[in-house]
C-alpha cells in the first residue's frame, strides 16, 4: 500500500509508533548528556533511551543509525533527504522523496563486512519483513502501529496500482527437512481480500489474506511448506494478478504442529564492545566508534565520520579509521543502498573500477525531479581498483591486503546534485554530483572536513547560550543546529516540520515555517532567512491561480492564495480528504508578516519594492476580497480553521482575523515605501474586522460561539506575539491564563513558547515564564542527541516546528527584542531560576550586536556597523556606538518566582 492508503497520515506524517514502544520518547532534559559546555552530545549505549540524529548542510541530510553508517529500519527508517526533490505519485499529491542510502560504506574480511554482513534469520524464529532484501518499488513503512521492529514491508501497492515486481526477500538458516509451517503477519486495511506471491526456495504459490478492521490491526496466516536441510529463502512477490493492498509485518518457520515462535532475529550480524557515538554540534560531525567481532571471530577497531559538508552542500563525506586485529585480504564496499529509497526509482547504476567511482540517477515518482549520486572511494587517500558489488545492486567493492594492528583510512566522497538546484549547476546533476565528489577526493578529507568546520565556526558566530547551565545550553545548541541543518543561503527551498531529518509531514512546508523558524534565523542568519522569502515569492504566479479558482460571480476572490501545504510547485499538497487546504487560510497572514519582518531587520528597499511588494499586495488582495461584509457592521472571515486545528468551519476566527488585519496593514504601510498605490479597501476591511472581547471573562474568544472547549495549541495567545494586537495588560494575561487551562497537553510543543515570550513581555508573576519554558522543552526531548518529537506522545521527529519556537523564547522573550524599521526594541526580563541569556551575532540594518542579560542589568554591544538605535522598554531611543556598551536593567516577575511546584 502507498502512504496515503492508511488512514494515519492526518494525525502525523512521520509516525514513530516504533519509538513509543520501545520507550524512547520524551526523555527530561537532564537524561540527556551534555559535554564541552553544550556542543557534544553522545551516547555509549543506542539500546536504551536512544533515538538516532542526523546530519545536514541545508542542502543534504541523512538520518544516521547507531551503526555509524549506513540504512536501519530500527528504532526509526533512517533517511536520505535533498532539498526540493520532490515526486508526485500517479494519483496523489506531490511528496518529499527519499534518496538512495548515500551513509554506507563497509568494512571486513570475506562476506563478513561490517553493517554488510549477509543478514539471516534463524528457523523457529520471527523473521521481520523489514530486514530482508527490498527491491522492484517495495519499501519500508512505519506508519501503522503494532509491527515487531517498528517498519514494515509496504509499496506491493501504489494509489490502487499493484506494484508487480515488489519483492523481499528473507533468508533462513539452520532448517530440517521436511514438513514445516510459514507464518506470515500481515496487514490490511483495504476492506477486501488482499493476494500476493509467497515463495520457499523459488516455488511460489499466491497467498490471499482477509481484510481487518483498520489499518492499524495485524494477523497472522499460516501456510505448510516443505523445506531443505539447512539454509532455504523466502519471498514476498507481487506477481500479475495480485491486488497486494497489503503490509507484511514478518515471515517465520517452525516446524510443523508446534507453537509459533516469539524470538525476534536481530538485525545485526556480530558483536560490538565499546561503543560511543558523539554528535559534534560545532562542525556536524556525527563520529562513531566501537570495536567488531565479526561472526567468524575477526576483530577491528572501527571510528566512523558522516558529514554533509557546510561548505559545499553538494557534498558528503562517509570516512572511517578501522584497525583490523587480524591479517588477511580485507573488502570494502561502498554502497548506494536503496532500502533508503522512497517515491523515487534508481537507474543506470555504473561502477568505473579505474577510478573507483561509483553513479547512479534518482528519479522522483511522476519524472518531477532528477537527481545524480556519485561516489568516490580512496583508502589512505589511494586510488584502489574496484568492481561493481555482485547482486547488482548500487555499489562497488575493492579487496586488499591487511596488517594486523595497521590502521587504515577510508573515504566516500559523494556528490549530490538535482535537475531543481538553486545554486545555478553549471552541469547537468549527474555531471555535477561527479565533479562534486571527483575534486573532494583530489583536496583530500582532511580539506574538505577543514572546509566544512570553517564554514560552521562562522555560523557559530552567532549564538545563544546560558551562562553556567551547560545542560539548557546543549538544548539551545542543538535546537539551532538542527535548524540550520536543514536550511542554508543560496538554496530557495522552505523547511518542512521536520527539516531534513525525515520526510515528515511529506516534506510539506506549512506555517510552521514563518512563524516558528523563520524567526528564529531571521535574528542571527537573515541571509538564510531570505531564502524561506523567496520560496514563496517564486510560488506567487501558483497563489494567484489558486485564488481565481476560488472566485465565483457572486463574490469574487482577488489576490494570492498561498497553499496551506506547499511543495514543488507552489499547488496545493493538502490531501483531497481533509478541509485545511480550504480553511487554513490564516497561511497567507503568516507569509505576509515574515516578508515584512525581513524589511524591519534589513530595511532593505529595493527587496520590498522588487520581491516583497508583490506578495504583500497579493495578500491583502486576498483578504479585502474574502472578508464579507457582517450585517451588524465592519467586515467577517468565515468557514475558517484558525492556528487551533481542533475547530473547522469557524467564522472570525481570532488568530486569523488578526493576520488579516496586520497582513492589510502591513500591505499599506509597505505601499507609501515603495511608492505604490494601496487600494482603499486595504484600509476599510482591516478596520472593519472583528476580533472581540468577552466582556464577562475579559478575554478574546477564539471565535464566534466559542464556548471554553479544548483546543489543540496557541491561538488567541498569539494576538500578542507575533500579531501585537493592542490590548491591556489585564487582558493579556487572562488570555494566558484562561487557555493555557483549556489546551490539550498532547498537543504540539509551540505553546508554552508563545505563553514564555508573551508572559515575559507582561512580566507575569510567579513561575509562569519558567514553567512555561520549560514545558515547551523538557516533554519533548528525545535522548541522547536533543531531538524534538511534536507532541508528549510521538509525532513528527526530528520536529524543527518546536525547535524553532524554543529558539524564539530566548531570542525574543527574554531580551524583549522587536524589530523595528527604524530601530530596535529591547525589554529584557529573566526569570530568578534562570542564571543569565548570551545572545551573539545579531543583525538589524547591517549592524551586528550582542545581548547578555544578567540577573540585574542587561548589556547591549555594537560588535559593527554605525550607531545602533535602540528603544528602552518602549519608551525613549538610544544611541548605541561601538566601543560603549548600553546597560539597561532586567525586569523580574512579580511575587514568588522560586516555588514552581513539582
Amino acid at each position: 500500500m502507498t502512504k496515503q492508503d492508511g488512514p494515519g497520515r492526518r494525525a502525523a506524517f512521520l509516525v514513530v509508533a516504533c519509538c513509543l514502544l520501545l520507550g524512547l520518547v520524551a526523555a527530561p532534559a537532564s537524561a540527556t548528556p551534555a559535554r564541552d559546555d553544550g556542543w557534544v552530545l553522545s551516547t555509549n549505549d543506542p539500546s536504551k533511551n536512544y533515538s538516532p540524529t542526523f546530519v545536514g548542510n541545508g542542502y543534504l541530510g541523512a538520518r544516521v543509525p547507531a551503526e555509524g553508517h549506513g540504512y536501519s529500519s530500527k528504532p526509526i527508517v533512517t533517511q536520505s533527504q535533498l532539498a526540493g526533490f520532490y515526486g508526485a505519485p500517479s494519483a496523489g499529491q506531490e511528496e518529499r522523496a527519499g534518496l538512495p542510502t548515500w551513509t554506507t560504506l563497509g568494512f571486513g574480511r570475506g562476506d563478513d563486512v561490517y553493517g554488510l554482513g549477509e543478514w539471516s534469520c534463524g528457523f523457529g524464529q520471527l523473521c521481520p519483513a523489514a530486514y530482508g532484501k527490498i527491491s522492484g518499488g517495495a519499501f519500508l513503512e512505519s506508519s501503522h502501529p503494532g509491527s515487531i521492529t517498528g517498519s514494515y514491508l509496504a509499496g506491493l501497492n501504489t494509489n490502487n496500482t499493484p506494484t508487480v515486481g515488489g519483492r523481499d526477500v528473507v533468508p533462513v538458516r539452520n532448517a530440517p527437512a521436511g514438513p514445516a509451517t510459514l507464518a506470515v503477519r500481515y496487514g490490511n486495511g483495504s476492506g477486501s481480500a488482499q493476494t500476493v506471491h509467497i515463495g520457499v526456495n523459488g516455488q511460489s504459490r499466491q497467498l490471499s489474506v482477509p481484510s481487518l478492521a483498520s489499518w492499524d490491526d495485524w494477523a497472522v496466516v499460516t501456510v505448510p511448506v516443505t523445506l531443505n536441510a539447512g539454509a532455504n529463502t523466502l519471498e514476498v512477490t507481487v506477481a500479475d494478478g495480485d491486488t497486494a493492498r497489503v503490509n507484511v509485518d514478518y515471515l517465520a518457520l517452525y516446524p510443523e504442529g508446534a507453537q509459533p515462535p516469539t524470538q525476534v532475529a536481530p538485525s545485526t550480524v556480530g558483536a560490538t564492545t565499546n561503543y560511543r557515538q558523539s554528535l559534534d554540534l560545532r562542525t556536524g560531525v556525527l563520529s562513531t566508534s566501537f570495536d567488531w567481532t565479526s561472526p567468524a571471530g575477526d576483530t577491528t577497531s572501527f571510528a566512523y565520520e558522516v558529514n554533509a559538508n557546510r561548505a559545499d552542500g553538494h557534498l558528503g563525506t562517509v570516512s572511517v579509521r578501522a584497525v583490523p586485529h587480524w591479517s588477511g585480504t580485507a573488502t570494502v564496499i561502498d554502497e548506494f543502498d536503496a532500502r533508503g529509497l522512497d517515491h523515487a526509482s534508481t537507474r543506470d547504476p555504473q561502477v568505473d573500477g579505474r577510478t573507483a567511482t561509483l553513479s547512479e540517477t534518482v528519479v522522483s515518482d511522476g519524472n518531477l525531479v532528477t537527481a545524480g549520486m556519485s561516489s568516490v572511494l580512496r583508502v589512505d587517500g589511494r586510488t584502489l581498483p574496484t568492481r561493481a558489488i555482485a547482486d547488482g545492486g548500487a555499489g562497488q567493492r575493492a579487496d586488499f591486503p591487511v596488517r594486523a594492528g595497521q590502521p587504515l583510512r577510508i573515504t566516500k566522497f559523494v556528490g549530490v546534485a538535482s535537475s531543481v538546484d538553486t545554486d545555478r549547476l553549471p552541469a547537468a546533476p549527474q555531471q555535477a554530483a561527479a565533479r562534486t565528489a571527483a575534486h573532494a577526493a583530489v583536496e583530500g578529507y582532511q580539506r574538505a572536513l577543514a572546509r566544512n568546520q570553517d564554514a560552521w565556526a562562522d555560523l557559530w558566530r552567532s549564538n545563544i547560550s546560558i551562562p553556567g547551565d551547560p545542560t539548557m545550553t546543549a538544548q539551545v545548541h542543538a535546537s539551532m543546529f538542527y535548524l540550520l541543518a536543514s536550511v542554508r543561503a543560496g538554496v530557495v527551498w522552505s523547511a518542512s516540520p521536520g527539516g531534513l531529518s525525515s520526510d515528515g509531514y511529506s516534506g510539506h512546508v506549512f506555517w510552521d515555517m514563518e512563524t516558528w523558524m523563520y524567526p528564529a534565523l531571521l535574528a542571527q542568519y537573515p541571509d538564510i532567512a531570505a531564502d524561506a522569502n523567496a520560496y514563496r515569492q517564486q510560488r506567487l504566479p501558483a497563489a494567484r491561480a489558486a485564488a481565481a479558482a476560488l472566485s465565483t460571480p457572486d463574490h469574487p476572490v482577488k489576490g494570492a492564495k498561498f497553499p496551506w501545504q506547499s511543495a514543488l510547485t507552489g499547488k496545493e499538497t493538502t490531501p483531497d480528504w481533509s478541509p485545511d487546504g480550504r480553511q487554513e487560510i490564516h497561511i497567507n497572514s503568516d507569509i505576509a508578516l515574515a516578508q515584512w519582518q525581513y524589511y524591519e531587520a534589513t530595511g532593505d528597499r529595493t527587496w520590498l519594492r522588487d520581491k516583497a511588494w508583490p506578495v504583500l499586495q497579493g495578500i491583502a488582495d486576498y483578504w479585502a476580497t474574502r472578508a464579507v461584509p457582517d450585517p451588524a457592521g465592519g467586515y467577517s472571515i468565515n468557514d475558517v480553521k484558525g492556528a487551533d486545528e481542533y475547530h473547522d468551519n469557524v467564522n472570525n476566527s481570532a488568530s486569523t482575523n488578526a493576520g488579516a488585519q496586520a497582513s492589510l496593514r502591513i500591505a499599506i504601510r509597505a505601499a507609501g515605501i515603495v511608492g505604490r498605490p494601496a487600494d482603499p479597501a486595504w484600509a476599510r476591511v482591516a478596520d472593519g474586522l472583528k476580533i472581540p472581547v468577552d466582556p464577562v471573562n475579559n478575554i478574546h474568544p477564539e471565535f464566534d460561539g466559542y464556548a471554553g472547549q479544548t483546543i489543540k495549541q496557541a491561538d488567541v495567545t498569539l494576538l500578542q506575539y507575533p500579531w501585537a494586537v493592542p490590548m491591556s495588560p489585564e487582558l493579556a494575561q487572562n488570555d494566558l491564563d484562561y487557555y493555557r487551562q483549556r489546551t490539550d497537553p498532547n498537543g504540539p510543543s509551540m505553546t508554552d513558547a508563545i505563553a514564555t515570550i508573551a508572559g515575559a513581555a507582561l512580566g507575569s508573576p510567579g513561575c509562569q515564564v519558567y514553567t512555561s519554558l520549560r514545558t515547551s522543552a523538557d516533554p519533548y526531548l528525545a535522548a541522547p542527541f536533543n531531538q524534538w518529537y511534536e507532541t508528549r506522545t510521538g509525532g513528527a521527529f526530528d520536529f524543527t516546528t518546536g525547535q524553532g519556537g524554543y529558539l524564539q523564547e530566548f531570542l525574543y522573550g527574554f531580551t524583549g527584542l522587536r524589530w523595528g524599521t527604524d530601530a530596535v526594541a529591547v525589554d529584557p526580563f529573566l526569570p530568578p531560576q534562570l542564571p543569565g541569556v548570551d545572545i551573539t551575532g545579531i543583525k538589524w540594518h547591517g549592524r551586528t550586536f550582542d545581548l547578555s542579560v544578567g540577573a540585574r542589568t542587561t548589556k547591549l554591544t555594537l560588535r559593527s556597523g554605525p550607531p545602533l538605535p535602540v528603544r528602552v522598554g518602549g519608551g525613549d531611543v538610544r544611541q548605541v556606538r561601538p566601543g560603549v556598551p548600553l546597560q539597561l536593567p532586567t525586569r523580574h516577575p512579580a511575587g514568588d518566582a522560586t516555588d514552581c511546584g513539582s
